[in-house]
């Protein structure tokens, strides 16, 4: 990383590229691991639990959990969309404040097209994983959605919110989850009446995060079919300030869907830590002192938010850089 940032100027431009490489691999690789442990709490394989105690443990059984693909697909997707939205809406204030030169227009188009291309793949993957919570978690599809009662032809809920055990204010599409959930407009679907009240997970938080990652992420998919019928009839830019208006907000809204279905899957995983196996609560340290780890990792976090802004800020103010010129132009410009 420090090669690829602070060397782009000391090394030929395909070696120079060539250092992305480990840093992609990394990532990926990193962003994997991540998620695969968390899958694996979403769906615990690779263990047989006999009286109490773990045996016959299988890392690779673990790793390679059901939830594994379809959560790491969609996490990496996720990555890929807030880094691209999120670049792109920072040259697409530029552009608004008429810095409309090669240099922002390219700035803009790059990431923006590469994160509009992927957003139809993402909601796909999306549907894969809304499938696989179906099949495999229908509590956490239940509070999702907001279903109380196991039903059939179960109608999918937008918006709403959970008023004394019942989803109200919610527009109905008949049939819709049923549809959506098992490929069948009169599939059943299981409500949170299947379970015991201290084994379901908190209903709003649940809805309102998973209706919040939808919103948004069809919101992100009308941006980028705006733009693309822009660019196929006029090769440009959609002409409507509203277009830049709306990217330069695309960035913040990628990170707090990224983060609305962080929530959805963690706290519609609740009261499990490790699914079906072990409470959150039977998980909680009692050591001592693990709040100042917590206190020290906020300061540092702050200072470092604080010093990247500032860092941003200053390279938002210099000059645009300005491409060298060939001795012949500069001696007819003289001339």
């Amino acid at each position: 990383l420090g090669i690829y940032l602070y060397a782009w100027d000391r090394l030929p431009p395909k070696v120079h590229m060539l250092a992305a490489v480990p840093i992609v691999i990394a990532g990926v690789a990193g962003a994997f691991s991540v998620v695969a442990a968390n899958a694996w709490m979403n769906q615990p394989r690779g263990f047989d639990l006999v009286n109490g105690e773990v045996t016959n443990v299988d890392p690779w059984a673990a790793m390679f959990n059901p939830a594994t693909w379809p959560q790491a697909t969609h996490m990496i997707l996720a990555a890929y969309l807030v880094t691209g939205f999120g670049v792109a809406s920072v040259y697409a204030v530029a552009l608004l404040r008429g810095r409309r030169d090669r240099y922002h227009r390219l700035g803009f188009l790059v990431p923006f097209v590469f994160a509009a291309a992927l957003t139809p793949v993402q909601i796909g993957v999306g549907d894969w994983a809304a499938h696989f919570v179906a099949d495999n978690q229908p509590v956490k599809l239940a509070a999702m959605e907001g279903v109380f009662e196991t039903e059939r032809g179960a109608p999918l809920h937008l918006g709403g919110i959970e008023v004394d055990g019942q989803l109200r204010y919610a527009v109905e599409i008949p049939y819709g989850l049923s549809l959506l959930a098992h490929w069948d407009p009169d599939a059943e679907i299981a409500g949170l009446d299947e379970v015991p009240a201290a084994d379901r997970p908190p209903v709003n938080v649940v809805h309102l995060s998973f209706q919040t990652m939808v919103a948004l992420g069809s919101a992100l998919l009308a941006l980028a079919g705006w733009f693309a019928l822009a660019w196929w009839r006029r090769r440009d830019l959609p002409r409507s300030v509203w277009f830049l208006r709306a990217a330069s907000l695309a960035g913040v809204a990628a990170v707090v869907a990224l983060e609305a279905g962080w929530v959805t899957t963690e706290v519609g995983r609740q009261p499990w830590i490790v699914y079906g196996y072990m409470r959150t609560s039977e998980a909680v340290s009692s050591a001592p002192g693990l709040r100042f780890g917590l206190y020290v990792l906020l300061v540092v976090y702050t200072l470092m938010t604080v010093a990247t802004v500032y860092v941003l800020r200053r390279l938002a103010r210099r000059p645009l850089p300005v491409a060298p010129q060939e001795p012949d132009v500069v001696r007819e410009k003289v001339t």
